[in-house]
């Protein structure tokens, strides 16, 4: 890793050029030229930039069985991404990509932790791990594995019989069921079973808390079912399931009694009592997701974090080379993509390489992968904060697609997630969520924000409480409302359960939930209708 990025420049140009003389016969390849291309500067005037709109008919063909299409090599995996669209989008991956994955996103991130928890030894820190991912094993027509990208590696290692099971807490089985369902208490009940646990791995930090705090509502429950080695009525789970918990978890009493005592002191470090022998977390978060970051706090105390990955469902793209970063800032991977970065507010489709990019400036993101997108506009906005060697150290900063931007006033997540935890400080009512929504009243738009309260009430002034904190948070949105460009913002309590219950409504739509991320801006029709059916009339 250090030597790719020490020479991050060359690496990506030689990864380029090979990846093009590698696809030229492709259909895409012979469309675009790219056997003539020879440099750089030559494949960014020839191929133009690109969204998946420009692949689907290529990619439905391909599942459909015709090679060659857009690389050389076949599919091993189809990524199932539900986009910001109401259709799921299918993106090929290719073997070279899950090696470039297991290199980056295992082997160095795992040396990172020993190096950066040096002086224990290895059963200490790597003992075992409790995988709160998610692996069905669904395919394709073809038999084709499928799935979401945080499941790309472990389910190739499976296939291939490179998984040592007794690192995990869960067995095979309950790592990579049949078919799709929930397996929450499933693999909670084993994961409670051992006291050795040293990593919790999972995918986005929402999740991570979602667990916990389901853990802490039905703590009785688990402790008694523990006791008894039973499973108690009060959990939803098949009959499938009840047998083979009971067939391989004898009661525990023992365990059952140091875990009642355990919530001695609350949630506050909860986890931590549950397993003494934690050394840190995986997971994606950082202040993005500021407001679950704080409650993941609250379940862990001080335990180190590694913000694990930046990637996608096209592509491996970035990694964190430390532990203990107060906010997740990845180094892009030069052997994953060839990547391009298009200015901020800047016109026109001039992009830069990894030889002009600035610390402290932002860019949307453009990649070229190894499973055949290229010049491929992901819509992530990132800002570069630093480098390492030549290699760009990035910070997430929003999804292009989620903004709020009625009078050129540019709210991103960041201050959108700024302004809501503020709105919690004062009004002394936590969210279970929030989500907005622009309208207008005459000729002047409005937000919409429905929010969902977690503990206390919404105020009777939630709505100035609302616009003084997004004014403090988004200078643009400030300017907007002075001039009277913006009106008063809405706010629209929603009933208790409105998140949980859309994110049951995608799932019974058959969206792959392991890695959806929270909504926070409406887009689409379907959504708004939702959360308009969920508000309190």
């Amino acid at each position: 890793m250090e030597a790719v990025c020490g020479d991050a420049v060359r690496v990506q140009e030689r990864f380029l050029m090979e990846l093009l003389e590698r696809n030229a016969q492709t259909e895409y390849g012979k469309k675009w030229g790219f056997s003539g291309l020879r440099t750089v500067e030559d494949y960014r005037k020839q191929v133009p930039l690109s969204r998946y709109d420009d692949y689907e008919p290529l990619i439905e063909r391909q599942i459909g069985g015709e090679k060659g299409l857009l690389t050389a090599d076949e599919p091993v995996f189809y990524c199932i991404s539900a986009g910001s669209t109401s259709q799921p989008k299918y993106v090929p991956i290719t073997q070279r990509d899950v090696t470039v994955h297991r290199i980056y996103l295992l082997d160095a991130v795992q040396d990172v932790i020993w190096k950066e928890l040096a002086g224990l030894p290895d059963e200490k820190l790597f003992g075992r791990i409790f995988e709160t991912g998610e692996f069905y094993r669904t395919a394709m027509p073809d038999g084709t594995m499928n799935g979401v990208r945080s499941g790309v590696l472990m389910r190739w290692l499976e296939s291939r019989d490179e998984i040592d099971f007794s690192e995990y807490t869960s067995p095979r089985k309950v790592m990579f069921p049949e078919k799709m369902e929930n397996m929450l208490y499933v693999k909670l009940r084993f994961a409670l079973a051992c006291r050795d646990i040293t990593a919790i791995h999972g995918v986005f930090v929402h999740g991570m808390v979602q667990m916990f705090q389901y853990l802490q509502e039905r703590w009785d429950g688990f402790v008694e079912d523990i006791a008894s080695g039973e499973v108690s009525d009060r959990f939803q789970i098949s009959e499938q399931w009840k047998r083979y918990i009971k067939e391989r978890l004898a009661p525990d009493p023992g365990r059952a009694e140091e875990l009642r005592s355990a919530t001695k002191d609350g949630a506050s470090g909860l986890v931590r009592r549950i397993w003494p022998e934690l050394r840190y977390i995986r997971m994606a978060g950082g202040s993005i997701f500021q407001g679950y970051m704080d409650e993941l706090r609250v379940f862990i105390g001080d335990l180190p974090i590694h913000f694990y990955a930046y990637a996608s469902s096209e592509s491996t793209l970035g990694a964190v080379y430390t532990l203990q970063e107060e906010d997740a800032r990845y180094v892009l991977i030069p052997e994953s993509c060839f990547f391009e970065f298009l200015p901020e507010g800047e016109t026109g489709e001039r992009a830069l390489t990894f030889r002009e990019v600035e610390a402290g400036k932002s860019y949307e993101l453009v990649v070229t992968t190894l499973s055949g997108l290229y010049r491929y506009m992901m819509g992530d906005v990132v800002e570069v904060t630093g480098f390492y060697g030549e290699a760009p150290i990035i910070r997430m900063s929003r999804r292009k697609s989620q903004v709020l931007n009625v009078a050129d006033e540019k709210m991103d997540m960041r201050q959108m997630e700024r302004a809501m935890r503020r709105f919690e400080r004062l009004s002394g009512c936590l969210l279970e969520g929030y989500c907005a929504d622009t309208g207008f009243r005459g000729s002047t738009p409005y937000y919409s924000v429905y929010l969902e309260p977690k503990t206390g009430a919404l105020p009777a002034d939630a709505e100035t409480l609302l616009d003084d904190c997004l004014r403090d948070s988004c200078f643009g949105y400030k300017g907007a409302r002075e001039l009277g460009q913006i009106g008063d913002v809405r706010v629209l309590p929603l009933q208790k359960g409105a998140f949980a219950a859309y994110r049951e409504f995608l799932a019974g739509k058959g969206f792959r939930m392991e890695q959806n991320k929270p909504i926070h801006i409406l887009q689409t029709e379907e959504q708004k209708d939702f959360f308009k059916g969920e508000a309190v009339r």
